[in-house]
């Protein structure tokens, strides 16, 4: 039978999801795609490894899911489509194995958390449409406003791997996010769509 990373990485987190991460083994894992331990670690190098990706996926879906940006109503709401998927994601996956995905980088800079590149370019260019429309009245650099927004997001996560909420961080990130933008008073409850 041959396998490969991918199908480890998703049996894996479909073991923690239903287990638990701490209630997982590395044995746990073997057995349930049927290899060794050798075998399994031929492919990576610890169980923080099989979490680490977790933003990769959701990023990827995004960028490439263009059709769901250019089919809204505003520059804003495309930004809410960005964020609400990231926040769908991270509340699917739950806050254990977010907790862990934090855990595994602050003992190493796994860079999880840096910014990716094509999800960068692609805020950067909605929040300066946006501020040309004026939906966005903040007119700071788009670059210092995308990662003002991508570092609250990432405070609210922290804050709810910590509280342990099951929706505790939607509704206060959007908040957040229309403080930080000067959103036009027009889009300010567009945000309720999301929750």
């Amino acid at each position: 039978m041959k396998i490969n990373v991918e199908e480890i990485k998703k049996t894996a987190i479909d073991l923690f999801l239903k287990n638990g991460y701490n209630n997982v083994t590395i044995q746990d894992i073997c057995d349930a795609v049927h290899i060794t331990k050798p075998t399994l670690y031929k492919y990576i190098k610890g169980k923080e490894d099989l979490v680490l990706d977790f933003y990769d996926q959701t990023i990827e879906k995004l960028v490439n899911d263009t059709y769901r940006l250019v089919d809204s109503d505003s520059h804003y709401q495309q930004l809410l489509i960005i964020f609400s998927t990231i926040i769908n994601d991270t509340k699917r996956y739950g806050f254990d194995l977010l907790s862990q995905l934090f855990i595994a980088n602050l003992k190493e800079n796994r860079k999880t958390f840096e910014m990716q590149e094509s999800l960068t370019k692609l805020c950067h260019i909605i929040i300066k449409k946006a501020q040309e429309k004026n939906e966005i009245q903040n007119h700071c650099d788009p670059a210092i406003l995308y990662d003002a927004l991508a570092h609250l997001f990432t405070g609210y996560e922290v804050m709810w791997c910590i509280d342990k909420e099951n929706d505790g961080f939607s509704e206060a990130f959007y908040l957040g996010m229309n403080a930080i933008l000067e959103v036009d008073p027009q889009y300010k409850d567009l945000y309720k769509e999301y929750l």
